[in-house]
């Protein structure tokens, strides 16, 4: 296994909570365990809950999915960059990669695909497989890995109702086994995968950025959504809009800002992600961009989405 860091030290934890560290360490001198840490240590997965707990994050179930019918938009870096950020916020969770290129696999895995039990391995029995078989990348987050046989779910999930619940009954033996949050990372297809995944989220997240193709994928996407909820009869997830690779020296990204302002108002999550290099050169270390104490805009952006979309107020 490829080892990635997720950095969390006392003084990244009062920033998260909008407090000075020696604020943070009165409010908590009563505990003879979290009274010793020093600003600097690294702070467990339990002593993080434990101090999150204290104010009140409330760690509600979830699952989050990456969708756009249109590839190379962010679905990856945004799945994978979320999950190492809730190693922070102590949630227990599971990143699922179904998309057979296995791009999120291949950040957080260096096993053979022969090594590998994927979800074209497990849907039909998860309770067997799970949580055994998923790779533990880091304290309490874990991955269910992807390979080229993924692309046979096409031809195995063709009753609808297995469509419709293949997913949903994983992410229930998860839950059962205290996770706390699901992210899912979909191919750029309209296949059985995808289908699975809009009848299980509770919030659907379709990254876009300046490239046209990238809005008609946004189009394409949202009236398939509507449509797989109205053929199941399901209530349809929240739907949020989020513009990766935001550029402001190209003109085009202002004219992409208009139209999602114009057309997506009610979708587009107000805070958008900034194009940079620390993704690319966090991944080729098999990191994101977690795996450092640096402070930079990058992160800031990502500690931004992770708030909002679990609805974290403290």
């Amino acid at each position: 296994m490829k080892k990635l860091y997720s950095c969390l030290t006392y003084f990244d934890l009062s920033r998260l909570l909008g407090l000075k560290t020696q604020e943070l360490r009165d409010i908590l001198k009563s505990n003879p365990v979290l009274k010793s840490l020093q600003p600097f240590t690294n702070l467990s997965f339990d002593s993080a809950k434990l101090i999150l707990s204290a104010f009140n994050l409330k760690y509600k179930f979830k699952c989050i999915s990456f969708i756009n019918l249109k590839g190379g938009v962010g679905k990856t870096t945004t799945a994978a960059t979320l999950a190492t950020k809730s190693l922070q916020y102590a949630y227990k969770s599971c990143l699922i990669d179904l998309d057979p290129q296995g791009s999120s696999t291949t950040i957080f895995c260096d096993k053979s695909e022969t090594e590998l039990t994927i979800f074209y391995d497990l849907w039909s029995e998860p309770e067997k497989y799970l949580p055994k078989s998923l790779i533990n990348v880091e304290s309490e987050l874990f991955l269910l890995p992807s390979s080229l046989e993924n692309s046979l779910l096409d031809a195995t999930l063709t009753n609808p109702r297995y469509q419709k619940n293949a997913l949903s009954e994983v992410c229930n033996v998860l839950k059962n086994n205290q996770f706390e949050l699901i992210l899912v990372d979909c191919p750029p297809s309209l296949g059985a995968a995808v289908i699975s995944t809009i009848c299980a989220s509770d919030i659907i997240v379709i990254p876009v950025n300046n490239d046209p193709l990238s809005l008609r994928g946004l189009n394409f996407t949202m009236t398939e959504i509507n449509s797989i909820c109205d053929i199941f009869k399901l209530k349809t997830p929240q739907i949020k809009i989020l513009y990766t690779k935001y550029d402001k020296r190209e003109k085009m990204t202002f004219e992409t800002q208009k139209i999602l302002e114009k057309n997506f108002r009610d979708y587009l999550i107000p805070h958008y992600i900034k194009t940079s290099t620390a993704y690319s050169n966090s991944f080729n270390n098999n990191r994101t961009i977690y795996g450092s104490h640096a402070v930079n805009k990058s992160k800031k952006d990502y500690d931004f989405l992770f708030k909002y979309l679990l609805e974290i107020n403290i």
